[in-house]
């Protein structure tokens, strides 16, 4: 998400405070892109929650789970808002910091992490020795000075030219791909040899099926002494537009915790054979369930190439086959 589409998704969450505190609403906050998500998530929080006596914005604090304090006949609640143009929108995919299995103590020790990893094995070198197999790069290319903008500017052009079934091109991004493959099956292998802490595994794979995903947040959450108690008390509502209505859904988080963990007697991470990914499992009578699925992956450009990160997927989240969401604007 871009910083001016975050920002637009703040000054709408204090929309939601302000319809909840029964304040004025500026012509600015109706011009939000997100208003009509805004107005239908407030309406919904009042049904649900009937004696609200105030409503706080939580901002970008890293120190507690939800975006809304509110509080209702003195019990206080989170509240999560996640709001979506689409149709779905709702199970939780997400990409994360490429060091978040070692960041956040799922393994005990000094682990190594990806990025090091790479380091060691001279990642950025040896991509740079296959991208220049290809010796026919546009002068403007071959001009840039910044190493690191070269690389990714020389994997773009190549990219382009695959395109067009440049069978040089093709053959360089393929061996690039299939070496840096290699590298995160080795490294996951690595990982697979460590002590892994449970109570850890378990508070990450919590944080992230709550869509808690940013690093500082991840960081700072997971450590908390009071965090089972604090997420007892939060729901997330989702909004997504359909059929020209906006859908508001809104789910318990506290109670699916509270049956994740009452189901489950540990947790820990697997490393299936030859994969690129890991998999979070609850152990459940000694019988392990996948949870999560974390891909060791690159965002831009290829595989190998630039922004390497966590590709999340979420295997508990049930596919929507029927948006079957109250809708707000019918009632």
């Amino acid at each position: 998400m871009g910083k001016h589409e975050r920002q637009l998704i703040e000054e709408a969450e204090k929309i939601i405070v302000k319809i909840l505190n029964s304040q004025r609403l500026t012509s600015s906050d109706k011009k939000n892109h997100w208003f009509k998500h805004a107005f239908s998530i407030a309406k919904r929080i009042k049904k649900d929650f009937p004696n609200i006596s105030s409503a706080r914005h939580l901002g970008n604090r890293y120190d507690n789970a939800g975006d809304i304090l509110i509080t209702s006949r003195k019990n206080k609640y989170f509240i999560e808002v996640k709001m979506s143009d689409t149709r779905l929108g709702v199970g939780t995919k997400a990409n994360i910091s490429q060091d978040a299995l070692t960041e956040n103590h799922l393994f005990a020790g000094q682990v190594k992490s990806w990025s090091q990893f790479r380091q060691e094995k001279d990642h950025e070198k040896w991509v740079n020795d296959y991208l220049n197999h290809f010796t026919r790069y546009p002068g403007n290319i071959s001009k840039i000075t910044n190493p690191v903008l070269r690389k990714e500017e020389k994997a773009r052009y190549l990219r382009k030219l695959k395109a067009k079934r440049d069978k040089k091109a093709e053959s360089i991004l393929n061996d690039i791909h299939e070496r840096d493959k290699k590298e995160k099956i080795e490294y996951l292998t690595h990982l697979s040899s460590q002590n892994q802490q449970g109570e850890m595994i378990k508070r990450f794979f919590i944080l992230i099926i709550l869509g808690i995903h940013r690093k500082e947040e991840l960081e700072n959450l997971i450590r908390k002494d009071d965090f089972f108690r604090e997420i007892q008390n939060l729901f997330v509502y989702y909004s997504n537009f359909y059929k020209g209505k906006i859908a508001v859904r809104q789910e318990d988080v506290g109670e699916r915790i509270k049956k994740i963990l009452e189901k489950y007697s540990d947790f820990k991470i697997v490393f299936p054979a030859g994969s690129t990914h890991c998999k979070i499992v609850g152990i459940k009578d000694k019988v392990s369930e996948t949870l999560l699925q974390i891909v060791l992956h690159w965002k831009n450009i290829a595989q190998g190439i630039k922004t390497p990160c966590l590709n999340i997927f979420d295997l508990t989240a049930k596919p929507v086959l029927k948006f079957a969401l109250i809708n707000i604007d019918r009632e």
